[in-house]
């Protein structure tokens, strides 16, 4: 049973640049996604300090032979991992979604190879995203910080995972998108709230946020901070409370998560309950999901974050926000003739980091309890850090049985 479970500790990872990274890697950081040349010069200048001419640029590019636009990967590469991807989740995602994906990936193919490929391989599904429609508010922002939304999502917690989010108004840029065990503790939303504040060394104008128990310590922790600003919005007025479905920007991000994610994991998990190979009633099923399939669905939630984060917004009549692309839209709010509406930090990162200690819980290794952890660890000799994120749900359920198979077998022997 050991050596079987041994079989499931694998790893892997998307690159990232360092926060010392080279220029060159910088370029072919930036170059691996849709923006214009301006856009890359923006990050490079705003972000890093670099200033860097377009001519330079060119010749950066040209020096590490950088693919150019039209040059796509072999069409065999690109329908495996659109097969793939597909097989890992990414069941109900429109072609502009997957092409973005397939981006990040380090797939180059354009948008009209994405569309063709998945019209051969789903074209029931293509013609099922072609009659949606929706119908949207207007929505006004000054700019990125101008007001932030920030929610639980509740799809997936009858079978033990909570989701939950934070974007901004302005940009639709999400700010965190995190996976965890609840969403209705104050003090763990406290803590994906204090991160991103620590992140962006700034306090938003606004938070936008339901009239939930679990928001009690955000509100508190924006009034007070920005209880040292000046303006007309500073102290209690920083917060917005209302009702859940009438916070617009966040409860966009949910419907295209249900597409493009949800959905997929929902009907695994419903058909698990169906085949009697789960039973999400049972506290020790749950926390097996938790252990098995919590690392794959937040590497899931972190390639949705990235691939919407730098996919290009198209205009839409009836609506004032502008179209871009969200990083850009954050990070570059003059090209629109917005500026940025966050307001400096009243205190040092450390103050935070204090914060932080007194009213946030640390995160659960793989959302499971320490008793469960012990459990584990009496039962297959294995501690938690050997067990490493699953690549395939089909992976994670086999894992789960093998986990649930021991406890089972366990509980009965008592």
């Amino acid at each position: 049973m050991v050596l079987a479970l041994l079989l499931f500790c694998k790893a892997s990872a998307i690159p990232y640049p360092d926060i010392d990274a080279s220029l060159d890697e910088l370029v072919v950081y930036y170059t691996s996604f849709s923006f214009t040349t301006k856009e890359v010069l923006g990050f490079l200048l705003n972000i890093h300090h670099i200033m860097l001419s377009e001519r330079s640029f060119y010749r950066i590019k040209k020096r590490l032979r950088l693919q150019k636009r039209g040059v796509e990967s072999a069409i065999a590469d690109i329908v495996t991992k659109i097969l793939q991807l597909r097989n890992a989740g990414y069941t109900n995602i429109g072609y502009r979604s997957l092409w973005n994906v397939l981006r990040c990936l380090g797939v180059r193919a354009s948008q009209h190879t994405v569309r063709l490929v998945l019209k051969a391989i789903d074209g029931d599904g293509v013609l099922r995203r072609q009659r949606h429609r929706l119908t949207r508010r207007r929505y006004t922002s000054n700019g990125p910080s101008f007001c932030i939304h920030v929610d639980g999502y509740d799809k997936l917690k009858p079978f033990g995972i909570s989701v939950h989010g934070g974007i901004d108004g302005f940009s639709r840029k999400i700010l965190w998108l995190k996976a965890t065990s609840s969403n209705k503790n104050p003090r763990i939303v406290a803590g994906h709230f204090l991160e991103y504040l620590k992140t962006s060394k700034r306090v938003p104008r606004v938070v936008r946020m339901d009239a939930g128990t679990e928001n009690v310590i955000v509100e508190r922790i924006q009034i007070a901070l920005r209880s040292f600003h000046t303006d007309s919005m500073a102290g209690h007025r920083s917060v917005s409370i209302g009702r859940s479905t009438a916070n617009q920007k966040i409860e966009m991000l949910w419907s295209f998560l249900m597409r493009n994610f949800t959905t997929f994991w929902r009907n695994l998990f419903k058909d698990m309950v169906d085949e009697g190979i789960l039973n999400n009633a049972d506290p020790v099923h749950l926390e097996c999901i938790r252990f098995c399939f919590l690392p794959l669905i937040q590497r899931h939630l972190d390639m949705f974050l990235q691939s919407w984060n730098s996919h290009r917004i198209r205009s839409q009549r009836n609506v004032e926000c502008p179209h871009g692309i969200p990083d850009v839209m954050y990070y570059q709010p003059f090209i629109y003739d917005k500026y940025d509406c966050s307001y400096e930090l009243p205190c040092d990162i450390v103050v935070l980091d204090y914060l932080t200690d007194i009213y946030t819980d640390a995160v659960l290794p793989r959302g499971t309890k320490e008793e469960f952890r012990q459990l584990i660890n009496t039962l297959t000799f294995l501690d938690i850090g050997e067990f490493d994120v699953i690549e395939t749900p089909t992976q994670a359920k086999e894992l789960f049985n093998l986990l649930s198979g021991v406890i089972s077998q366990h509980l009965l022997n008592r």
